[in-house]
């Protein structure tokens, strides 16, 4: 069973521009529609995440900080160990204590085993910028935008695991999950052109091309690439009927949960999600 890491939109907002998705006045002009939006959308997907057999943690939202709902930044998991999320914006900094006491009791309740940091002067938001690939036995790696490339070391020595970095270069991608998602049967979702010409290569290098679904720039616009995949299911807030023909040609079902409200602060399905239960193949 998946064990997944929400937290609730109640102070949710755009109330700050940290990346070129985000515009303060435009919330601000029907601040309550979209609030109410954001807090169905939320409820939608974690209810599908519950129908498809997954376990929801909830960890609790904060006054003030209205990103927390992203809980994919806070923190990456993977046999039990939890590396902490450094935020390099200063109006998301305010959220690494909550994620610290998270964790500390699921520590204290058994569900992890340690907790670990980014040395001084690395930054690094979490699962956002690190996506583990159990079948390539690797993490794949976002820096460049949010996170330093130092970062891929610490998760190297800390996980055990050998780490790919990928360079992103467009702004709109902060995060590798916006313009990177792995699936279950090996395949990778991208948006190319988020990525170094030496990330394209690396990502190339070690996918096959029967493996690589390049997204349609509509879904890469529509962040229809921040998405989860739960065995043979892909929960989505956008599908192209183009991608859609694609993933459900290789065996995938594809649910679509709208999340308008949360793509104005450029965050989808998998910025919402953290997974707590990852293993590596050597755990």
């Amino acid at each position: 069973m998946p064990h997944l890491l929400m937290s609730p939109p109640d102070f949710f907002e755009v109330s700050y521009s940290i990346n070129p998705w985000m515009d303060p006045a435009q919330w601000s002009v029907d601040a309550k529609r979209l609030w109410q939006d954001a807090h169905d959308g939320w409820l939608a997907l974690k209810a599908r995440y519950e129908a498809l057999g997954a376990r929801v943690t909830v960890k609790p939202a904060a006054k003030g900080w209205p990103d927390l709902v992203f809980t994919a930044n806070c923190a990456v998991v993977l046999d039990r160990k939890v590396v902490m999320a450094r935020y390099l914006r200063p109006e998301r900094t305010g959220e690494e204590p909550h994620g610290q006491r998270l964790f500390e009791e699921l520590k204290a309740r058994g569900e992890v085993d340690s907790i670990h940091h980014m040395p001084a002067g690395a930054f690094f938001e979490g699962a956002g910028d690190a996506i583990h690939d159990p079948g390539r036995e690797l993490i794949w790696t976002g820096w460049g935008q949010r996170s330093s490339l130092e970062a891929s070391a610490t998760l190297a020595d800390v996980f055990n695991v050998r780490t790919v970095p990928l360079q992103l270069v467009d702004p709109r991608y902060y995060h590798l999950d916006t313009c990177f998602c792995l699936l279950s049967g090996g395949e990778v979702v991208y948006h190319p052109p988020a990525f170094s010409e030496e990330g394209r290569m690396q990502i190339s290098s070690l996918v096959p091309a029967g493996k690589l679904i390049e997204a349609p720039l509509e879904d890469a616009e529509h962040l229809g690439v921040n998405s989860v995949c739960l065995g043979r299911d892909v929960v989505m807030c956008w599908c192209s009927d183009a991608l859609r023909a694609e993933l459900e040609g290789r065996g995938y079902r594809v649910h679509v949960v709208p999340l308008g409200s949360f793509n104005r602060s450029g965050g989808a399905a998998y910025c919402l999600t953290l997974r707590l239960d990852g293993q590596s193949s050597i755990a």
